[in-house]
């Protein structure tokens, strides 16, 4: 029997270890090869076994990439074992080998310039990059040779002041953006106009009458209220002006009493300082009749480029009135007297072409009326050249009355077509009996009940504080001598305010005798809200819809009690308005939840009610109050 010497199997027990060793190295072997994804960061990591095999070095970074351990690295079978060792979790390791190798080859296979162009890694030394030569048969484009950091702060700058402009542009049109989007009107439709007869208003040199330094004096005072637009009544030479005012001796003159043209100069330029206007009552004497041939004297009214000659006293005033001391409208007093005229359509295309667009023409309610009766065409000749037709309300047929004639004025003729004039709504002017005098505790109901009514407003001086005219004795005593004056009483202002001089306010005026009544003053706060409220609301300052060509009114008078008066306003995409007044001499009570459900107090002659919430389902009314409510959407 062979015996297995001891060295033998010392031996034979080494090399069975060897081998289980060799088996085992093979494995790793395996586990060498290159991975799909390589480690970022070698690890030095040695085998435990790894002493007793003898490996060939790691490929340097100097090796040539055709050497033949790059092929060794490349055998088949040295990688098939890649797939089983790649699935053994206990011997999948990241072998610093195999991240060297990748990087080996990322190296030879990636060109990088050096700072200054020249170098290019990976390539034989002394091979040079300027732009012109060739990189594996390859010619690099001249823009890599570029100063780009330049570039980019050029570009860079560009940018950065496109942004800045961008948002320059965009603050200037916040900015400028208006902060409301109402509609806007003409100069004369919606507003407020103020009534002054200047021989009553204000005296500036103490002789007794009124006069125009005194009304320049007063300008601020006016324009407060809420006025754009000032009427002056009669201001031209008359015999014994101011009693007898409507004498009138000559149309281009003013009268001495209350100044010269030099004092109506400096008022003109400073109500066009202050954005206002001027409009004058020009009594119509005459119509417009052509000069003839055979005339020698003539006047040529130059307008628009045209050359119109007329030699009639109505047609030079207007023209010198206009155009020499730059009045803005007038009051065609006495119209109504010459409808009947054969000249009447043609004076009034004369007179308007002379004035132009931008300035205007007012007429009476009679005149209106007259000409709506006569035969021709003169009706739609007046309908197109006048602009403001002046209609006066009144309580002389009661509540139901004055609710009637409101009516009946929105349903007339002049909503026909947009264009029609303008209504000029008042409750007194200089041909008027004062409302006071009638409805003491109602002027200032019905002041508001005018600010909520569609067209525009005017407020006859004095009317703001409740002044009334002359007492009944003083008109029964001499009732000729009063018949034209009894409603101009002297002006009376507030001891509380200064003009721009200084001077105290407060005066009487001794050409005609003292209100009856005293002012009140409190009345001022009050209007001046409710003009303000009306300038600032399309709801209640445009008179109609217009749609297609078409006039839609927007305002409509509610039949309840006797002494309430309700009227709504209303206007697309805004908040609807109604007035309530009680004009009546006791409390109302009533329920008007069937016509509207609440609304918000945005005016009212009792202040403490301003911005309060109303239910409508059940509201008491005081006596001689008003209010305008804004309903929600």
């Amino acid at each position: 029997m062979n015996e297995i010497p001891e060295s033998s199997n010392s031996n034979g027990v080494a090399e069975i270890e060897g081998l289980d060793t060799l088996d085992y190295l093979r494995g790793v072997k395996s586990s060498t090869c290159l991975l799909l994804t390589p480690s970022p960061t070698p690890i030095d990591f040695k085998h435990p076994l790894s002493e007793e095999i003898n490996e060939e070095p790691f490929l340097s970074l100097d090796d040539d990439v055709n050497d033949s351990k790059m092929v060794t690295l490349q055998n088949p079978d040295a990688c098939a074992g890649d797939s089983s060792s790649s699935a053994d979790s206990n011997s999948v390791v990241q072998d610093p080998v195999s991240a060297q190798l990748i990087n080996n080859i990322s190296m030879l296979d990636y060109q990088t310039l050096s700072k200054n162009g020249d170098i290019i890694l990976g390539q034989p030394e002394g091979y040079k990059l300027n732009g012109s030569l060739n990189v594996n048969n390859r010619k690099l484009p001249s823009f890599v040779n570029w100063n780009w950091c330049v570039i980019r702060k050029v570009l860079l700058w560009f940018v950065l002041s496109g942004l800045t402009a961008c948002i320059a542009a965009i603050v200037t049109m916040v900015v400028k953006l208006p902060k409301t989007c109402n509609p806007d009107l003409p100069w004369y439709q919606g507003k407020v106009f103020y009534e002054i007869f200047p021989a009553s208003f204000k005296d500036s040199n103490n002789d007794g009458i009124g006069d125009i330094k005194g009304l320049i004096k007063k300008l601020d005072y006016i324009k407060d209220l809420g006025a754009v637009s000032i009427h002056l009544n009669y201001i031209f030479e008359a015999h014994e002006y101011p009693e007898h005012y409507y004498n009138t001796t000559s149309l281009l003159h003013i009268d001495r009493s209350i100044g010269v043209l030099a004092d109506f100069q400096d008022l003109i330029t400073a109500v066009h300082d202050r954005n206002m206007r001027i409009i004058l009552d020009i009594p119509v004497s005459t119509m417009a009749v052509p000069i003839s041939p055979l005339q020698p004297n003539h006047t040529v009214l130059l307008t628009n480029d045209t050359t119109v000659k007329y030699i009639d006293a109505t047609s030079v005033a207007i023209s010198h009135w206009a155009s020499v001391q730059k009045v803005d409208g007038f009051y065609l007093k006495n119209l109504e007297r010459h409808v009947e005229d054969s000249n009447f359509g043609k004076s009034l295309q004369v007179w308007k072409q002379i004035i132009g667009n931008d300035k205007i023409l007012m007429a009476s309610e009679e005149a209106l009326d007259k000409v709506m009766k006569s035969k021709g065409n003169a009706h739609e000749i007046f309908l197109n050249r006048i602009d403001l037709i002046d209609i006066n309300l009144n309580l002389n047929h009661g509540i139901i009355g004055l609710k009637n004639k409101i009516e009946k004025v929105v349903a007339g003729v002049l909503w026909k077509k947009p264009h029609y004039p303008w209504i000029h709504w008042n409750i007194g002017n200089v041909h008027s009996e004062r409302i006071s005098n009638k409805q003491i505790n109602n002027t200032l109901a019905l002041t508001a009940l005018e600010c909520i009514l569609p067209g525009t407003v005017s407020i006859f001086y004095g009317d703001e504080i409740g002044l009334g005219g002359l007492s009944q004795q003083d008109i029964e005593g001499d009732y000729h001598e009063h018949e034209h004056v009894h409603n101009l009483v002297p002006m009376t202002f507030s001891s509380h305010g200064k003009t721009n001089s200084g001077e105290s306010n407060i005066g009487i005026l001794p050409w005609n005798s003292k209100s009856v009544l005293e002012p009140r003053y409190q009345y001022l706060t009050v209007l001046k809200d409710f003009i303000q409220l009306r300038l600032n609301t399309p709801t209640i300052y445009l008179r109609a819809i217009y749609k297609e060509g078409n006039v839609l009114k927007n305002m409509k008078v509610r039949k309840t009690e006797e002494n309430l008066v309700v009227i709504e306003r209303w206007y697309p995409r805004r908040n609807s308005c109604v007035f309530v007044g009680n004009l009546g001499s006791v409390p109302i009570v009533t329920d008007l939840s069937t016509m509207f459900y609440r609304g918000t107090v945005v005016a009212a002659t009792n202040t403490s009610l301003v911005g309060k919430v109303l239910y409508l389902d059940s509201v008491t009314f005081l006596p001689h109050s008003a209010l305008i409510l804004k309903l929600e959407k």
